[in-house]
């Protein structure tokens, strides 16, 4: 392929899988703004709420090793415009739902149709374009992707309150909708000519014995570990409990824990951003890792030793935690250096299953820990939170630094 052919080719793709990736992660963080609507409307229960919102990413986790025979078998373009479309069920039921089944549903197809919506793009990234910018890559969609978290802060939460939060994900289901159709029309699996990446290369048996080979790697267990703190202690803060918390705590109403999530997330996707190019900067994915990791650890205790920050104090100490998260792509990059190509899908899927589990049982316990704990000082329930986040993240850590590191420069 000519060099300005493929150039335009490449750009084309990372547009279409960034605007793609939005509807996931809208999706994921959508009912932290509206939470304690749905809580009062549908007499949701904090335990309940957990346990519909963790829902999204169990059956996400559910779904990713699946969808990585998908991606290696028949290719990034069927796969995901395809899955796309059970967001799009997703939607219209749970803007149709009177009570927790129906949320639930709703929810979890949400879910399932996000699968590959991040682990697809890396696949089409580690076939077109060379690995010393995979993590750059694989941090500009994600931090793109983080348009779908800003528009579920205080954009929904002024849809909300315009139109209802049923209206709302109607209109969402038809623009996610257009999303799919424009995936299948610009995405292409592979650069001609590039055999080792047809999707039909390998027969069905191989592809299992693939990811046989992928289970039994103990580096990808190691970064697996992390994968299960990194990403989910973040989303549990930002996609559930920090609307409730700044509810419960500081009296925001829905416009103004809208306006703090909206921050939040920009915090997020400008840590991620910052923390993509660090592996080359540095010539370690390893060590970006573990001081992420260990200034998270950190700043969650700081959240929970004290009662009640003022205000402004803990919302800076929660951007910081935001931008702190950028580490999480590093580790997707990490995966991507330890595997051969024909594993890549079949690899990144294992590991990313872990971030999804990991969200749903953080969340899961979460709500139970704040459900258990509540009724007496307002603050409590959520500072027991944040120190067992930074427990859980503290223990993650310890496992993944047994890891060897996979520096840019022996690629």
């Amino acid at each position: 392929m000519a060099t300005k052919t493929l150039r335009r080719t490449r750009i084309a793709l990372i547009a279409a899988l960034c605007v793609g990736y939005v509807a996931s992660q809208f999706y994921r963080t959508a009912n932290a703004a509206i939470a304690p609507e749905l809580m009062r409307e549908l007499a949701l229960s904090p335990q309940a709420m957990g346990a519909i919102t963790g829902l999204f990413f169990l059956v996400f986790a559910a779904m990713q090793i699946p969808a990585g025979v998908l991606l290696d078998r028949f290719g990034p373009r069927r796969v995901m415009s395809g899955l796309l479309l059970a967001a799009v069920a997703g939607a219209l039921v749970f803007a149709a739902a009177d009570g927790a089944p129906g949320l639930a549903l709703g929810r979890g197809l949400m879910g399932a149709g996000c699968a590959v919506g991040l682990m697809g793009s890396m696949v089409v990234f580690a076939r077109w374009f060379p690995q010393r910018h995979f993590a750059t890559l694989a941090a500009v969609i994600f931090a793109f992707g983080g348009a779908g978290n800003v528009l579920a802060t205080t954009p929904l939460a002024v849809a909300s309150a315009a139109i209802g939060w049923r209206a709302t994900f109607v209109a969402a289901a038809a623009i996610t909708l257009a999303m799919a159709v424009l995936l299948y029309l610009v995405l292409r699996d592979r650069p001609p000519g590039d055999a080792t990446a047809a999707p039909d290369a390998e027969t069905p048996r191989q592809i299992v014995a693939g990811l046989g080979r992928v289970l039994r790697d103990r580096r990808i267990w190691y970064i697996s570990a992390m994968q299960a703190v990194a990403y989910p202690v973040i989303v549990t803060i930002s996609a559930l409990w920090a609307g409730p918390y700044l509810d419960a705590v500081y009296g925001l109403d829905a416009v103004g824990r809208g306006n703090v999530l909206l921050a939040l997330n920009l915090a997020m996707i400008l840590g991620v951003l910052a923390c993509g190019p660090l592996d080359r900067l540095f010539d370690s994915r390893k060590w970006v890792v573990v001081a992420g990791a260990a200034a998270t650890v950190l700043v969650l205790g700081v959240l929970a030793a004290v009662p009640r920050w003022p205000l402004w104090q803990v919302v800076a100490l929660l951007l910081l935690l935001m931008a702190l998260g950028g580490y999480q792509m590093m580790l997707h990059a990490h995966t991507r250096a330890i595997l051969p190509d024909h594993l890549v899908g079949r690899g990144l899927t294992v590991q990313n299953t872990a971030v999804f589990v990991g969200v749903f049982a953080l969340q899961w316990a979460s709500g139970w820990i704040i459900g258990l704990t509540r009724g007496g000082e307002p603050g409590l329930p959520y500072r027991i939170v944040f120190a067992f986040l930074a427990l859980a993240a503290l223990a993650a850590l310890l496992i993944y630094l047994r890891i060897e590191d996979a520096p840019p420069s022996r690629a």
